[in-house]
């Protein structure tokens, strides 16, 4: 055993060789690049915008949730909010349903659906297994995918999927995002104390997807590498107003009615080797949309 492990870990170490080398390196997925949109101050009439939230078990975090949102210098006549609540053990949907009819008379329309996948993995610190990525992000996709279809049925000419556990936004952030008028364009989300971005779904490929790394770095038909492996991740003190990105993460995502509107969605099954966010990004650059973060604008995680 000791021999025939020795030959996996030169035959894995040769193989990352042959991946850093250009040489062998043959690319199969196109990443596009996009012209950086500018920044436009918004006029008067601000368009209007679908505000859209999956959440499970959040009981505790709406009281927060609905501060900031009430918190955002916009005109609560121009949002529309939208909440998907399943698969809940607690009181997440009635409590749900309380504030939102409080704030019928306020907001420009208030939804809230139920959908129950019947998906449970455990403590939040498992969810990160690469064993579970593929079923508990397809769940995730569903989810948004849901709440897309009832922003069509909305006037709204952007949805932003805003995550139910932050804990700051900054109230000029919708205004900021959408002064670029970007197909897709997000916040970039932080840990609690702001020392580094929450989630790693954000990111620029440095270079693309070969062959070889796809082989050696696919789980469940999954591409899921080592953090930073080939990616950058814009950084919270980056000197750019605003950056390119090949994949997107949902915690503060503001997307263009026609990006919806020409089919891109959240792949519930692997798309070019990418699930749910990730997928959705390299959907719509296939589509001829670009998706972009802006890296100064911060809003911070709850977990």
């Amino acid at each position: 055993m000791g021999i025939l492990q020795d030959i996996r870990e030169a035959w894995k170490k040769r193989r990352c060789m042959r991946e850093r080398a250009p040489t062998f390196t043959r690319f199969t997925h196109t990443l596009p690049e996009f012209p950086l949109p500018q920044s436009t101050p918004l006029g008067p009439d601000v368009p209007h915008v679908a505000i859209l939230t999956p959440c499970k078990n959040a009981s505790g975090m709406l009281d927060q949730y609905f501060a900031l949102l009430d918190g955002l210098d916009y005109p609560k006549d121009r949002i529309h909010l939208h909440l998907l609540e399943g698969d809940s053990t607690d009181d997440t949907f009635t409590r749900a349903q309380d504030a939102l009819r409080q704030r019928q008379d306020v907001y420009g329309s208030v939804d809230l659906q139920k959908l129950d996948l019947g998906h449970e993995f455990g403590a939040r610190a498992d969810r990160a297994r690469l064993s579970i990525q593929r079923q508990r992000r397809a769940g995730i996709a569903t989810c948004r995918n849901h709440l897309l279809k009832s922003y069509l049925d909305t006037p709204a000419e952007f949805a932003l999927f805003i995550d139910v556990d932050l804990m700051d936004i900054p109230a000029d952030a919708l205004r900021r995002c959408l002064s670029f008028n970007a197909p897709v364009m997000m916040a970039n989300c932080l840990v609690p104390d702001g020392s580094r971005s929450f989630g790693l779904n954000a990111f620029l490929y440095t270079r693309p997807v070969s062959d070889l790394c796809a082989e050696y770095y696919v789980s469940d038909d999954i591409y899921q590498p080592p953090m930073g492996f080939f990616r950058h991740y814009p950084a919270p003190d980056s000197p750019h107003e605003i950056e390119p990105l090949h994949s997107v993460g949902g915690t503060f995502l503001l997307v263009r009615r026609d990006v919806v509107e020409a089919g891109a969605i959240f792949p519930e099954e692997p798309y070019q080797l990418h699930i749910e966010t990730e997928g959705f990004a390299l959907m719509a650059s296939d589509l001829g949309f670009g998706s972009f973060m802006l890296p100064q604008l911060h809003v911070r995680h709850g977990h």
